[in-house]
């Protein structure tokens, strides 16, 4: 499949799961969308993908921010980019004992 013209859009992509992910999206020829809360993680996320030869275009949100993923999409269409794959990988949640969950 050529993959060069999609984009995986990849929350939480600067460490852990998110990141290793992009860097097969990447391998694969997919171009990246890349999220994650700070944009310096980003660029450095970024420069460490350049040899790829894939786009990666970074946007800085807080998913947490319940605007945040309606300035995602917006963001995404603005820029006429065709996501294909979805990972949402950033997450949040309550902890505590389970019975109080």
């Amino acid at each position: 499949m050529d993959n060069t013209k999609n984009y995986a859009l990849i929350t939480g992509a600067t460490s852990g799961i998110g990141l290793e992910l992009a860097k097969i999206f990447a391998s694969e020829g997919y171009n990246l969308v890349l999220v994650a809360r700070t944009e310096a993680d980003l660029d450095l996320v970024a420069a460490g993908l350049a040899g790829y030869n894939v786009d990666v275009t970074t946007i800085a949100k807080d998913l947490f921010n319940p605007k945040a993923a309606s300035e995602i999409y917006n963001e995404v269409n603005e820029k006429t980019l065709k996501v294909t794959v979805l990972v949402n990988n950033a997450g949040q949640g309550e902890y505590g004992l389970f019975e109080n969950t």
